[in-house]
């Protein structure tokens, strides 16, 4: 056999070892979304193992740690993980999505103005990709702090209509992920419009629209709009549906994080 013949061969084994790991990684990848989408994060940890490789610790593997950790509750490794995979992500669309989630994850630990800090980053440095994420975190903020309701009202509406009117481009977020976000969006800003007196019907409308984005199979952004309703219908003073609505938010995700903020506003309210 000539050294061509056997330079063909071992490139097409090399070519078959490649599309086998590609096979692999986005297998592991859907697996690991399914799980996100119905709030498995214990098994969300399980699967992130397989992307380890001897040991390594892949940005894959940190990110999706990161956030499952988030939602678990174990809010100092979900710190550590997020921080640690930042300088380690070329691809924009997961700098923007890992940004977001530190700051997520500072607005749970209490730090409010590092959470600010992480949100005005995606909205300065990623202004197209990371505006709705970062309006749609400032407006948080400043709703569960209680003293900047205009302006949260602002950022809601910012994040709305960033998530509204941005096409979808190559590489960027799915028509599907950014009908999520703009589902989140629009709970926000039912939150926001009922903190400042709006009429009970705008706020409905924003609901109506948030619900119908995010459907029932999503439940991490389903127990995160119902929060939002929860805090939208306490503000108008309607109890009973508060009520209804935070136990919604804990029946789509009792251990997530919107799961267990509700449980602790339905305590306070009911």
């Amino acid at each position: 056999m000539t050294l061509v013949g056997v330079l063909a061969i071992l490139l097409c084994a090399a070519l078959a070892m490649v599309a086998r790991h590609i096979r692999r990684f986005r297998g592991v990848m859907l697996e690991q979304l399914a799980a996100c989408r119905r709030a498995d994060y214990e098994g969300q940890l399980k699967i992130a193992e397989r992307f380890r490789v001897n040991g390594s610790r892949p940005p894959t593997y940190l990110f999706f740690r990161g956030l499952a950790c988030l939602q678990l509750g174990r809010l100092e490794e979900a710190e550590r993980l997020l921080r640690e995979v930042l300088p380690r992500l070329p691809n924009p669309v997961l700098q923007m999505a890992s940004i977001y989630g530190l700051g997520q994850v500072l607005m749970e630990r209490g730090l409010y103005d590092d959470a600010v800090a992480c949100f005005e980053t995606c909205i300065e440095e990623l202004p197209g990709r990371g505006s709705g994420f970062g309006y749609c975190g400032m407006a948080e903020v400043r709703l569960r702090r209680g003293t900047q309701d205009e302006a949260a009202l602002e950022a809601a509406r910012r994040s709305v209509e960033a998530n509204r009117t941005r096409p979808v481009r190559r590489g960027e977020l799915s028509a599907e992920e950014r009908a999520l976000q703009l589902s989140v969006s629009l709970g926000f800003l039912a939150w926001a419009l009922a903190r400042n007196a709006a009429a009970p019907a705008q706020v409905e409308a924003a609901l109506t629209e948030a619900f119908a984005l995010c459907g029932q199979s999503r439940k991490p952004g389903l127990s995160r709009i119902h929060y939002c309703a929860g805090q939208a219908y306490s503000a108008l003073g309607n109890s009973s549906e508060s009520a209804r609505h935070f136990r919604s938010a804990i029946e789509a995700d009792p251990v997530g994080v919107y799961g267990r903020l509700a449980r602790a506003a339905n305590c306070t309210t009911g």
